[in-house]
């Protein structure tokens, strides 16, 4: 019996191999084809610098202390082999004009599926003042140690504030709102900031001294931040409730200068921050 199966075996070999489920080949992804662009040039602290984004990504700016703005871009094409990357990339610039007061980047719309491109960008500007207009269509939106005349507007994406001074003016429709306070108050005109979707999270230092607006229309409100003292006497933040909606109006330290957050639909946040060696 053993022998007539040592026979018989080599003969049902390609029968079985023939009944065996034909193997599913997948294509693999194709590496994204990533270009670095830099650019610097020479900018007066006091002029003003307009960016739009129409294409996902993200902007970073960062206040520092020379009289120049330095662009570094990260541009990534995903779907298309290298040639077909290179093309859309062609077709879709960074324009950047500029002198020493004035000065835009823009980017391009997105190219034609399934070719998809994404667009990071970090722009160091003046910090002692430089006056911005900001467009994001849809990306995270941050700033950090700016001082000047500042407005955004973010369709679809975060945005985080930190260490800022003079005027500010930020929206995004769907996105987390995040600022950060320094130094002992605001030293400007306001801080507003609203989403129609997402959380809101407020730090300061506990010896901070602003007015405090805060509103959620579908949300609640948490303090964790020490109350205010007034000739000894401790002042708690009131915090009114109306049905779904929260609100608080309150001074924090001498008062001061409003900030203002709000959201549509959303929790609020208000904690010290952690101060850091």
């Amino acid at each position: 019996m053993k022998r007539f199966l040592l026979l018989i075996f080599p003969l049902l070999m390609p029968i079985l191999q023939a009944q065996e489920l034909p193997k599913i080949s997948t294509p693999s992804a194709k590496t994204p084809y990533v270009e670095r662009q830099e650019k610097e040039f020479k900018f007066y602290p006091g002029g003003k610098l307009s960016i739009s984004i129409s294409v996902p990504g993200s902007l970073k700016i960062i206040g520092w202390k020379k009289g120049i703005i330095r662009m570094e871009a990260e541009k990534i094409v995903y779907y298309a082999s290298n040639e077909d990357a290179k093309a859309v990339l062609q077709n879709a610039p960074i324009r950047v004009r500029h002198n020493q007061t004035s000065a835009t980047i823009q980017t391009s719309g997105p190219p034609n599926p399934p070719a998809a491109m994404e667009i990071n960008l970090t722009v160091y500007v003046p910090g002692d003042k430089t006056d911005l207009a900001i467009q994001v269509d849809r990306g995270d939106f941050s700033i950090d140690t700016v001082n000047g005349w500042i407005e955004a507007t973010i369709r679809e994406g975060s945005l985080d504030a930190k260490s800022m001074s003079g005027y500010f003016s930020g929206s995004t429709q769907r996105g987390d709102i995040y600022v950060e306070m320094s130094d002992i108050r605001w030293r400007g005109y306001e801080f507003a900031a609203m989403t129609q979707q997402g959380s809101i999270e407020l730090k300061l230092p506990v010896d901070y001294s602003a007015g405090l607006q805060l509103t959620t229309q579908d949300g609640k409100i948490t303090v964790d931040y020490p109350p205010r003292e007034v000739e000894g006497e401790i002042i708690p933040p009131e915090i009114v409730v109306k049905k779904n909606a929260q609100s608080l109006t309150a001074a924090v330290g001498d008062g001061g200068a409003p900030i203002k957050l709000a959201t549509a639909s959303g929790n609020i946040t208000l904690s010290k921050r952690e101060e850091t060696e």
